[in-house]
């Protein structure tokens, strides 16, 4: 795994918790250089300090950079000084993401523009930021955070799912424009994992969502970064950290619409055992 990052210079968004930052702490066990963006500089400068602790030699680095991704023009600003510095990253990961789990109508404007902002608009000003730079170099390796929600539709997951999809699509259409100038893309679906993010959506899920999503136990964020990095590793445009994801993502493939008839199943009977206000 060393081979894959080593030397290489990783921008990370959300990269001060959750998936992000252990994504960081892996990269740097391996010999990368860290740029790590996200809101709160209390969080950038306490990770700050947990990747250096993993560094494994003197030519390590790490930048940090307090922004929000949801601002095009911040973005911009912030990054392109840096990267002037530092030079074009090898690997971009936004891994910056939110959710509010709750039926359509409870939703509010300001709750769906949070998610579609932070989730899709987030991806698409930092590849905005670095995609220039990576056709111009004719390499590099851009990868965003999908979800199982970025292909089924859950119960409670209008506005998340939504953001999902349009992430999704995104880099379907990133992969075949950026393929000629040898910049690789990558979409992850990772399953629920045991972050700060999980532990705020499970204060507002409703009742149904979490009957009809499963009772799973989360994977830890060091599970899943380390198989991120795995796919990151063999160029994988799909990386799926788990085999759950990996069969329901199989059978929407194979079975189509026919899919919504289980989903129908499974949702009919947690709104028949809890009613519509769950």
């Amino acid at each position: 795994m060393k081979t894959a990052v080593a030397k290489k210079l990783v921008l990370i968004s959300g990269g001060s918790s959750g998936i992000g930052l252990a994504l960081a702490r892996q990269m740097a066990e391996n010999g990368a250089s860290l740029i790590l963006c996200a809101r709160r500089e209390s969080q950038l400068e306490a990770a700050k300090e947990e990747v250096r602790r993993k560094f494994v030699t003197d030519d390590q680095s790490v930048e940090t950079i307090s922004v929000d991704m949801r601002d095009a023009a911040a973005v911009k600003a912030s990054l392109e000084p840096l990267l002037d510095q530092t030079g074009t990253p090898d690997i971009v990961i936004h891994s910056a993401g939110v959710v509010f789990p709750a039926v359509f109508e409870k939703i509010t404007d300001e709750q769906f523009h949070w998610m579609i902002d932070t989730n899709y608009f987030g991806a698409v000003n930092l590849f905005q930021a670095v995609v220039p730079r990576m056709k111009e170099r004719r390499s590099g390796h851009i990868v965003a955070m999908g979800s199982a929600a970025s292909f089924i539709g859950i119960w409670g997951y209008t506005a998340y799912s939504s953001s999902k999809y349009a992430v999704r699509g995104l880099c379907d259409v990133l992969r075949t424009e950026l393929k000629p100038y040898d910049v690789r893309v990558s979409i992850v679906f990772p399953p629920d994992t045991d972050t700060p993010q999980l532990a705020y959506e499970n204060q507002y899920k409703p009742r149904i969502t979490r009957e009809v999503s499963g009772t799973i136990k989360p994977l830890s964020s060091e599970f899943v970064a380390k198989k991120i990095i795995a796919g990151i590793r063999r160029n994988k445009y799909i990386i799926m950290p788990d085999m759950e994801t990996k069969l329901l993502f199989t059978m929407t493939k194979l079975f189509g619409s026919g899919t919504n008839k289980l989903i129908d199943t499974l949702t009919a009977k947690a709104f028949k055992k809890y009613g519509p206000d769950a």
